[in-house]
């Protein structure tokens, strides 16, 4: 599952790239004037603060076992632009349903939140970008009649693409590795437990 989550977005992305690329170069022929009077058309200004919503599919591995759910939240950040390089922040929360359920045990994430940097080139309204950096996942460990939650620490590296449908809107897919720390639960027997996941989101996003 990891690596088919990894092949599709990273194809997608690639795709993509590729394709506004052959777009770009047919209409700077296809818009060649000899006249002085030619204006040509500016490049679209990626700069600015913008706030959206996403949804998406987790799946990784909890200490020795699979783990598989969906998620929702938002997200809010800041591009910078110079020339066609695009960076800046971004923050994102959502409540996550990633889970196991085994015979006599359950562990569940409930919410997860990270704070990356994005780094991308604009081909246009279309922007393949990296990003990575640093987030927390809340979760919970049910086991022999006792229950004990922790809040795990670690990184997050992705791969993701933009693309503006408007001045102002604009949509986004994205595949994050997500991998936390290990925290002690509790229970009956107490577990040492680290998380793997890995995400695939698509959003929408609003730039002011």
């Amino acid at each position: 599952m990891r690596n088919a989550l990894k092949t599709t977005l990273v194809s997608l992305a690639m795709l993509g790239s590729v394709a506004t690329f052959q777009r770009a170069n047919a209409a700077d022929l296809g818009g060649y004037r000899k006249s002085s009077s030619y204006t040509p058309v500016m490049a679209t200004n990626w700069a600015g603060m913008y706030l959206g919503a996403h949804l998406g599919y987790g799946a990784g591995r909890a200490r020795n076992a699979d783990t598989d759910g969906f998620i929702g939240g938002g997200q809010i950040g800041f591009n910078l632009q110079s020339d066609k390089l695009v960076y800046g922040l971004e923050a994102d929360i959502h409540y996550t349903g990633v889970d196991y359920h085994g015979f006599a045990d359950a562990f569940r994430q409930k919410w997860a939140g990270s704070l990356r940097a994005r780094v991308g080139y604009a081909y246009d309204r279309f922007l393949p970008f990296l990003t990575g950096g640093f987030g927390l996942t809340s979760a919970q460990m049910k086991s022999g009649g006792a229950k004990a939650s922790h809040t795990h620490g670690g990184y997050i590296l992705g791969v993701g693409a933009e693309y503006l449908f408007t001045e102002r809107v604009s949509g986004v897919i994205q595949y994050l590795y997500r991998k936390d720390g290990a925290k002690t639960y509790n229970v009956l027997p107490a577990r040492n437990t680290n998380m793997v996941t890995n995400e695939i989101r698509i959003g929408i996003n609003y730039h002011f």
